[in-house]
């Protein structure tokens, strides 16, 4: 009895073993990701206008790639298309529209809790961002940029379809430029 039971788990051991030596190989990975932005400030915050209004949702992107140096963790780096954010003020005297557009770039460190084909992460890093703001009047033209350094930080799940395919949604902040990020994408693993 004590074989049958000794090679049943050796048998169990070499076959949980491929599974188990996927699961700890690091691996370099790339994603590409789109969804929702919201920036979260007043259209007198953005423009220093009194009556600005401003339309504070757009479409946001994001192309990433990291190294996973084991399952629990990662670094990253990522380009994030933070959306375009148009605003307008009617004081009424000189009607005024224009835009913003907001982009960062940075560095990640991404902590991963593995449960089988699922991963729970959270990330914290450093980013540089950049606000661009374009405005319009019947007599001029103006245009300013802004970069700024801060955090950037979020939480995530990832469902990893296949040993080198994962589909992630997340939730990012960038502190400086004040965007919230609703994404969902795909990251691919060789």
């Amino acid at each position: 009895m004590k074989n049958h039971a000794t090679a049943f788990l050796l048998a169990a051991g070499l076959a949980a073993a491929p599974a188990f030596a996927q699961q700890q190989m690091p691996s370099w990975y790339v994603g590409f990701g789109a969804g929702v932005g919201t920036l979260n400030m007043s259209g007198q915050d953005l423009t220093g206008l009194s009556n600005a209004q401003i339309d504070d949702t757009d479409t946001t992107y994001t192309v990433r790639g990291g190294y996973r140096f084991n399952p629990y963790f990662a670094l990253e780096v990522g380009y994030y298309d933070l959306g375009t954010y148009a605003f307008s003020n009617n004081d009424g005297v000189v009607p005024i529209t224009g835009s913003a557009k907001a982009k960062s770039y940075g560095i990640s460190a991404v902590g991963i809790l593995p449960m089988n084909q699922f991963d729970l992460y959270g990330r914290v890093g450093w980013e540089e961002s950049e606000i661009k703001a374009n405005a319009n009047t019947a007599l001029f033209t103006a245009s300013e940029s802004d970069r700024q350094s801060g955090a950037t930080y979020g939480i995530g799940g990832r469902w990893n379809m296949s040993r080198n395919v994962g589909f992630f949604v997340e939730w990012m902040k960038n502190d400086k430029i004040e965007v919230d990020s609703y994404l969902a994408g795909i990251d691919f693993r060789f």
